[in-house]
């Protein structure tokens, strides 16, 4: 078995006609973020009338406002082209119960407890490219998963290493309306950070938003979120809050993901490459969506960095 320890300090060992290569975790993920930057560009004719037709780089960014769901506001078109709904088939019909993260042609980072659903249907479909689950427009693709990968030492109900990858039957087509994210080598983030999902926008709401959501929270540091999962016996977090864990959200309440948005990504947006975003957590657990005091948990997507690697990018 393979552990992935301090992310600054281990090293992958690549053997090349004999050669041992020494290759940091996350320099991998680091490559392809840059890849993936370039995909923000398409290229046009100019308006420019001349005798030789010249093309012009275009931004196609969708990212309209610096990210400042319970208390959030609705997504617009192409703000998010990461953001992936996951579906549960059952008897003709789907539900999607739970986010991800497009990371790759072929994979969707999400949580583990989101490979099957509350009823017992396992995870079949991958929902990308929209904003509105009512009206799926014409950036929409949707995908078979063929594979459900949970992190080796997830053991439900317990809520740690709550880290999945989900395979895709096919590539995807990278548009301006679906084009992957990067994943954070550190765990130092920004204070604010923004979420996404089309879970409920209210505790006691029936079911989720067909509208894809996003607010704004708080980084709430470790000692001061600890205070509120304390040690307990219960099954989910017998431990309490583990470093692998990271709590976001507004203490005086109002903002929060709540039930439906598991899976989906706690990002901040990149200075480069330009216009692609960092996703630094997995929606996991949480106490009362938006009740003061009562932060969500979300698994560290640093820590993982290296099994995320070594399963997308081998």
């Amino acid at each position: 078995m393979n552990f992935y320890i301090s992310i600054s300090v281990t090293l992958l060992l690549i053997s090349i006609g004999g050669i041992v290569l020494v290759e940091s975790v996350g320099e991998k993920a680091e490559i392809k973020c840059s890849e993936y930057g370039e995909l923000v560009y398409s290229y046009e004719e100019s308006p420019v009338l001349s005798r030789q037709t010249k093309l012009v780089k275009v931004s196609q960014c969708g990212i309209v406002d610096v990210p400042l769901i319970v208390g959030g506001e609705k997504a617009r078109e192409t703000e998010f082209p990461h953001m992936a709904s996951i579906g549960y088939e059952n008897q003709g019909s789907i539900k999607w119960l739970c986010g991800g993260s497009l990371i790759s042609e072929n994979f969707v980072l999400t949580a583990a407890h989101c490979l099957i659903s509350p009823d017992n249907v396992s995870a079949t479909k991958v929902l990308l490219g929209t904003i509105d689950l009512s009206a799926m427009g014409e950036g929409s693709q949707m995908k078979d998963i063929v594979q459900r990968i949970a992190h080796p030492l997830y053991n439900p109900p317990s809520k740690y290493n709550d880290i999945a990858l989900l395979q895709l039957d096919s590539p995807v087509l990278f548009t301006k309306y679906v084009r992957p994210a990067c994943i954070a080598r550190s765990n130092d983030v920004n204070d604010v950070v923004s979420a996404t999902g089309f879970g409920k926008e209210s505790y006691s709401a029936p079911e989720g938003s067909k509208q894809l959501m996003k607010v704004q929270l708080n980084i709430i540091p470790y000692e001061k979120c600890k205070q509120q999962f304390y040690k307990k016996s219960t099954a989910v977090m017998i431990n309490g809050l583990e470093k692998s864990m990271l709590c976001a959200g507004v203490l005086t309440g109002g903002k929060d993901t709540c039930q439906g948005d598991s899976g989906g990504p706690l990002q901040t947006v990149l200075k480069q490459p330009y216009c692609m975003y960092n996703i630094i957590g997995i929606t996991s657990v949480g106490k009362f969506c938006g009740f003061p005091n009562a932060p969500s948990i979300y698994t560290k997507a640093a820590d993982y960095l290296g099994w995320i690697e070594n399963m997308v990018w081998p």
